[in-house]
């Protein structure tokens, strides 16, 4: 089969094939460069078909009988190589494709090419001994055998090693090859796919004796290659196949949970070294992050081939929990047209430190905080959906966490803050909302008091000590929480003070019905009784009240709001009329409030109903024939007494907690009751030796 013959049947000499390198070149770029990672030889073979204007590839992955790998075939049907092409340009490592006064330039076929180092035919010896070429041009089939072991024991001549190929056959008829029964049935599968296919050109790359001690999967090159090449996915004329399966995005990329955009790609013009070039560039997120963390980030491709593989972020930090779902293409065929090779040989980074990519570092930069800014917006979105249901199941599992709807609501959201970040799995979050739930309602520090209270039924006298300092400092983060609340409370009071003392305008009946606590710390256990309000009233509107229309006297305006309050079984029953603070209460009120207190107390008969009549001031008549049931109280006096009342158990909670000034609660209880708390902690501490200690150690500036 190595036998050559020119078109009159003359015998010819038969060509000179000499591969020819520097001393160690094939161990460096080849061996080692490539070692174990066929993705990456393959995707070199893959590069040069498309420079060779193929439109089809074939790869195949051979195992033997017991699945182990055997072969590696990839062929296509490009332009192939004449003898003189190998010659001249295959057989001379490291030989590049573009020059500076030959730069890049479209082939035949249109196609910018993806080669440009010239040692892409070295990368087979990384996973195998044993690399045949087999190519064809005009119908004419030359067939060269390379042998690592020979290559590697060879000795340097001078600067230059020559080593020969054994050469298999030289220019015969495709077919000739084919119909040889000392073809090995790789070789004469793929040559006949590319008789089918093209006009008798082509090549295949045949690697055997491989290196590798695991067998590739089919699907997973699929997806390699997928991933490695813009091109396989996008262009009808470039049919890639893997042991028989055509690349299709299917075998590449999952369901997107969010895509940017939803189809296609966008663009961007940018400054470079060479002009305004525009890239392209889109972005995906997973719904579950099934691949491994080399897999995820941003591609950057040029000219349809990897130039930054994954994983890569443009530098960005702190979002790990999010950036493990992202997979990113940017497309930059700029990059691949400098002057200066800026691309690493095995195609893997790029050199970021040359300042010819700093324009596209920061835009990457930027795009990629935006993606995630998106990204966690729709998982903020899904988690609060998720959230709910998922706090109604916990809630209802546990029959001892009980959270009214508010609260409950508000559990979501805070949960939706920090779900996104913790992973999908529905049974951690589970766990999560049972833990917090319990901490919303202390329930850890209250069985844990539980618990030390039950121990008091064996006392002994010397561990009493002891068990009195642990109840404490399990009392220390439910007094400092209350203590947050009450000077929030402080605060607030402050505010509405001025704000009615002041004649403004302001909602009292909604303001009670809401902070009842307001009147009386006592109250805060009473909830909104609005039954009580349409019962009242459909007993005036049918004459039942003993006292009808008394208050109307004084013009709509002045009419007085009244707020029906009770416990959760209407045992106590407590009604609140409310005139504004600029108005003075009389005997129209008081027996109007004192008529709905006698048909109440006749409909609840063992119940206990009470009134609170607040106003601006009142009459002497009505405080000389007082209610013995009602309270009669000034607006300034209900908001003096209230914030007077929070303030000392304020005082009380920070005087037993023991809490240190660096405490986060313990600054906000500052700022949040504003001047009024911090003078009263002052004057308080003057009588309360452990406030004083608290207070001192508190900065002047927080104080």
């Amino acid at each position: 089969m190595t036998t050559k013959f020119d078109t009159s049947g003359q015998a010819q000499p038969d060509p000179k094939f000499v591969l020819k390198f520097s001393h160690n070149i094939i161990e460096h770029l080849g061996l080692k460069l490539y070692q174990n990672k066929p993705t990456n030889v393959i995707a070199e073979l893959v590069s040069n078909s498309w420079d060779a204007d193929s439109q089809n590839v074939w790869v195949h992955l051979y195992t033997d009988d017991n699945g182990g790998p055997l072969s590696i075939v990839v062929a296509d049907n490009g332009t192939g190589m004449s003898s003189d092409n190998l010659i001249k340009n295959y057989l001379i490592v490291g030989k590049p494709k573009r020059t500076k006064d030959a730069p890049a330039e479209a082939s035949l076929g249109k196609r910018l090419p993806m080669g440009r180092k010239g040692i892409g035919k070295l990368a087979p010896f990384g996973v195998a001994k044993i690399v045949d070429l087999i190519t064809v041009a005009n119908n004419k089939l030359t067939w060269l055998q390379f042998d690592y072991g020979e290559i590697s024991t060879m000795e340097s001549n001078g600067l230059l090693v020559e080593y020969e190929p054994k050469v298999i056959a030289i220019e015969i008829g495709i077919k000739d090859c084919i119909d040889n029964a000392k073809t090995p049935n790789p070789i004469r599968e793929h040559l006949e796919k590319i008789l089918k296919t093209s006009k008798e050109a082509g090549t295949i790359v045949w690697a055997h004796e491989l290196t590798l001690s695991r067998p590739i999967a089919p699907k997973d090159m699929l997806e390699s290659l997928g991933r490695r090449f813009t091109v396989t996915l996008a262009r009808p004329d470039f049919i890639v196949q893997v042991n028989n399966v055509s690349i299709e995005e299917k075998h590449v990329f999952p369901n997107w949970e969010l895509r940017i955009p939803e189809t296609g790609t966008l663009s961007v013009e940018m400054e470079t070294p060479i002009g305004k070039k525009t890239i392209k560039y889109w972005a995906g997120f997973v719904h579950e992050a099934s691949w491994s963390s080399e897999q995820a980030g941003v591609g950057i491709y040029a000219h349809g081939k990897i130039a930054q593989d994954r994983p890569f972020f443009f530098g960005n930090k702190g979002n790990e929990i999010f950036t493990r779902y992202l997979y990113a293409v940017v497309e930059a065929d700029w990059i691949d047209e400098l002057e200066n090779d800026a691309i690493s040989t095995d195609r893997t980074s790029i050199d970021w430190e040359n300042q010819d990519f700093s324009g596209l570092k920061a835009w990457g930069g930027d795009a990629i905080k935006a993606w995630l800014k998106k990204y966690e917006a729709l998982r903020k979105e899904n988690a609060t959906k998720e959230n709910i249901s998922i706090v109604d199941s916990v809630l209802k599992k546990n029959s001892t966490l009980s959270l009214r709807p508010a609260e409950r609501d508000h559990l979501v959201e805070l949960l939706s803050e920090v779900t996104p970040r913790l992973g999908k799995e529905s049974e951690n979050r589970e766990k999560l909302i049972e833990a917090t739930a319990k901490a919303w309602i202390h329930e850890p520090a209250r069985k844990l008091i539980k618990k030390l209270w039950e121990e008091t039924s064996q006392f002994e006298a010397d561990g009493f000590s002891v068990l009195v300092s642990r109840l404490s400092e399990q009392l220390i983060p439910e007094s400092l929480s209350l203590a947050v609340v009450f000077s929030q409370r402080v605060y607030a009071l402050t505010q509405l003070d001025n704000h009615i003392m002041l004649g403004k305008e302001t909602q009292l009946q909604t303001l009670i019905e809401n902070f009842p606590w307001i009147l009386d710390n006592s109250f805060e256990k009473y909830l909104p009784r609005r039954a009580l309000t349409t019962i009242c009233a459909e007993a005036e509107r049918n004459g039942l009240l003993q006292n009808r229309d008394i208050h109307t006297v004084a013009g709509e305006n002045s009419k007085p709001d009244f707020v029906f309050l009770g416990d959760a079984e209407d045992r106590d029953i407590l009604i609140v009329e409310l005139k504004g603070p600029d108005a003075a209460a009389s005997w129209p009120e008081d027996e109007q409030l004192n008529s709905y207190k006698r048909f109440l107390q006749s409909r609840f008969t063992t119940s206990t109903v009470k009134g609170i009549l607040v106003a601006g001031s009142f009459d002497e008549n009505v405080l000389k024939q007082r209610s013995i049931s009602t309270d009669y109280i000034k607006w300034k006096d209900v908001l003096l007494r209230s914030r007077r009342d929070h303030m000392e158990l304020l005082a009380a909670l920070l005087a037993g907690s023991e809490a240190d000034q660096s405490d986060s609660r313990v600054q906000q209880i500052c700022e949040l009751g504003g001047a009024p708390v911090k003078n009263f902690l002052k004057d308080m501490s003057k009588s309360t030796p452990e406030l004083s200690i608290l207070i001192e150690k508190l900065s002047p500036a927080k104080t």
